[in-house]
């Protein structure tokens, strides 16, 4: 559906404005399960009646159900309690990663139903080509209004617009038109970003209820490289020109390791999943082949097992991302450092390395208030957040991935809409 728009006098078209106000509805029900109607009515300022005619149109269209509420101890009608309908829609999810694609189906909660796993390609067309069997296999049995659009997360540098692949230099992908590959045939919305950027995104919109909302962070992973997602006041943080946040590509040492975005020395060669696995390789020298097979997660387990090369590759890991956290703390200033899949996986192993490193680095009045901590979703988080951004575009109107952009909350408190 389409996002509010406005006269050129700036008032509300009435089908917008209606559209405005049964998502303010849609969402406040969405965030306070259990509501009443009158409840809504002091939360929203909508008027009473209003929340009744909105309620009424939803409910024929099944997207909300109500019921009365039990052990109402209070004198005359009992109140009713509002819930959505998750199944009513669904939200298509896809993670485009070099070592596998995922694409989901996901329910107004977020809850994922359904998922298929994408084996890799090196040849772009033979990648998306098999994403896109795998979107329409999803979708081929829902009736065409239910499915409210498709979050698509892609590697590298991007075109939010069209979901063109600017650079992915761990993919060999440039200038490859994805979007126009993957949205063929299909006839819902498409929104892209950066994974990285989606995982961030996924900590906001799936924070924990009753806990306490980041509004600046930065999201750390390393899987395929090592990329960062940045939230700004709410805001995903994106550039003049949607690449801001590659810090995976700031130099850690002037004169060191080639990388294959052309510069040498980057973080991402020193603390990503290629760096643990070259590090490994290296401490071992008996590994030969056998070692230049294992994954970042191999080697993780094999530390937490005692094996002492592996305990020394994930040390000096640490070390090495704990350097790029340092210089994220003093670029951003954030609340916390999120971190995603294999950090998020040996955290237990590099905790204490990591913060030695940090408050060595960085001033005590400086650091003090940060705090680093594993993601909730772990390696589900890029996949949750592409849900989060066709969810965020249906509830609120709102498109997070603006760099200037505000929930739009229209209301309407005197008239039916």
């Amino acid at each position: 559906m389409p996002n509010v728009t406005f006269t050129t006098g700036g008032a509300l078209k009435k089908s917008s404005l209606r559209q405005a106000n049964e998502r303010v509805v849609l969402n406040t029900i969405r965030e306070n399960p259990s509501m009443s109607r009158a409840d809504i009515a002091r939360y929203t300022g909508l008027s009473p009646s209003s929340v009744t005619f909105i309620l009424n149109r939803l409910k024929r269209e099944k997207m909300v159900t109500e019921e009365q509420v039990a052990n109402h101890s209070q004198v005359g009608r009992r109140p009713t309690a509002l819930h959505l309908r998750p199944e009513a829609r669904m939200a298509v999810a896809v993670e485009i990663s070099g070592s596998g694609s995922r694409v989901a189906l996901a329910d107004l909660n977020g809850r994922i139903i359904s998922d298929k796993m994408v084996p890799p390609h090196r040849n772009h067309e033979v990648c998306l080509d098999r994403v896109h069997s795998a979107i329409k296999s999803l979708v081929d049995h829902l009736p065409p209004d239910v499915v409210l659009g498709a979050g698509i997360g892609l590697p590298g540098t991007i075109d939010r617009a069209s979901g063109k692949v600017i650079a992915a230099e761990n993919l060999g992908w440039f200038g490859v038109d994805a979007g126009a590959m993957l949205r063929q045939q299909l006839p819902f919305p498409f929104l892209y970003e950066n994974t990285c950027k989606l995982s961030a995104f996924a900590e906001m919109w799936f924070a924990q209820p009753g806990g306490q909302r980041l509004n600046d962070f930065v999201f750390v992973t390393a899987r395929g490289g090592l990329g960062t997602g940045v939230i700004i006041r709410g805001q995903i943080l994106q550039g003049a020109y949607s690449a801001a946040a590659e810090f995976g590509h700031t130099t850690l040492y002037a004169d060191g390791r080639p990388c294959a975005c052309g510069s040498t020395g980057c973080l991402e060669q020193y603390a990503s999943d290629f760096a643990l696995c070259r590090l490994y390789t290296e401490l071992d020298g008996e590994s030969g082949q056998e070692g230049a097979q294992l994954t970042a997660s191999d080697i993780i387990q094999k530390a937490r097992a005692g094996d002492a090369v592996g305990r020394r590759a994930v040390e000096q890991w640490g070390r090495y991302a704990a350097i790029g956290f340092a210089n994220l703390i003093w670029a951003l200033n954030p609340e916390a450092i999120i971190l995603g899949d294999w950090f998020a996986e040996a955290w237990d192993l590099i905790a204490e390395i990591v913060w030695e490193t940090v408050r060595r680095r960085v001033a005590a009045y400086y650091v003090s208030a940060v705090r680093i901590f594993p993601s909730q979703h772990a390696a589900n988080a890029p996949l949750l957040g592409a849900v989060a951004l066709v969810l965020a575009r249906y509830f609120t109107s709102f498109d997070p991935r603006a760099s200037e952009g505000r929930t739009h909350s229209v209301l309407m408190s005197s008239q039916n809409t």
